[in-house]
């Protein structure tokens, strides 16, 4: 696909998000309808659509997609290392680190790539892109809380024992649980009846457009005044957009032969902050401020980066 192609997507992609954000900003929509929604997406159409996608994997050979599972662990294991380096170089004043090291690890792997991926690679980008973020929810929900805490050093955190507190019934969701049966379908090469894979396929589709509409309601809710009045995080942010797909492209072409799969894997780290950071800064009062202000000035971003990542990446391919 040549530069207008994806510039022609991306188009339709973000005016489901600018719409999102113009019906939360009128109250036509509340925190209460993003809730439920974003639930339903989490837990329904997104592990339907993981299902109804397994039909367009079976092309993909068995030692890539062991390949694509070892370098999505691996990943993710080195992005704390990363984060740790774009917080130095960037200066950010102590109180803010955990938070933006945590901006800098979690990526809009969900809400944004997969309608983006599915619009320039088809349904089976959908089957690369959940099994390469199976580290995601381990991550988010244990080294991500742990960042948010280390910037709080409150007694209430201590008397209460919430730091560190974790439940594990977190990363039993209906999309961990989704990839894991996809892949074992998918190795022992199962294939289910056509009227189920037709049905899952159906309630999957809305996801794209329906996670874009989601994602600017989301936005929508946070002060867009400080986005763009840190210039530390706004250096942080610029860093991560082009650092980590960099990083994707030299390791992953390294591993992967299929210029499709690593187009995947490079656009898939080139994704901006992900709203789920601003939840868990919420959740876990944190800062955030700062989490915000990093989720909204990524994503306004990315409206430029991600063309430009996929237009280098093409002429590099």
């Amino acid at each position: 696909m040549d530069f207008t192609g994806i510039a022609t997507a991306l188009f339709k992609l973000f005016a489901l998000l600018v719409i999102g954000f113009v019906i939360f900003r009128k109250k036509w929509i509340d925190e209460r309808f993003n809730r439920g929604l974003s639930w339903l997406v989490v837990n329904i159409t997104n592990p339907a659509l993981i299902l109804g996608s397994l039909a367009s994997a079976g092309d993909i050979p068995q030692p890539t997609v062991v390949k694509i599972i070892i370098f999505g662990v691996c990943y993710y294991l080195m992005l704390p290392f990363l984060a740790k380096l774009i917080v130095a170089i960037c200066r950010i004043e102590k109180p803010k680190r955990g938070t933006v090291e945590m901006l800098a690890i979690f990526s809009n792997t969900g809400f944004m790539a997969i309608p983006i991926m599915q619009t320039l690679y088809g349904d089976m980008s959908i089957f690369v892109i959940n099994i390469m973020n199976l580290p995601f929810n381990f991550l988010v929900y244990t080294y991500g809380v742990y960042l948010i805490q280390k910037d709080i050093r409150t007694a209430k955190h201590e008397e209460s024992g919430e730091k560190g507190k974790l439940d594990w019934k977190l990363f039993v969701t209906p999309g961990i649980i989704a990839s894991i049966i996809a892949l074992i379908l998918y190795f022992f090469h199962i294939q289910l009846p056509q009227p189920l894979t037709a049905t899952f396929k159906f309630i999957g589709d809305p996801t794209p457009p329906l996670t874009m509409l989601l994602l600017g309601a989301v936005l929508a809710e946070q002060p867009l005044k400080g986005a763009f009045s840190n210039m530390k995080l706004n250096l942080a942010m610029v860093i991560k957009l082009f650092l980590m797909p960099l990083i994707a492209f030299v390791a992953g072409r390294l591993v992967f032969e299929d210029p499709v799969i690593l187009g995947i894997t490079v656009l898939t780290f080139a994704m901006p902050c992900g709203s789920m950071c601003v939840m868990l800064a919420k959740n876990y009062h944190g800062n955030t401020e700062t989490a915000s202000s990093g989720v909204v000035f990524s994503t306004i971003l990315s409206l430029v980066t991600i063309p430009l990542v996929y237009f280098l990446l093409m002429q590099v391919l």
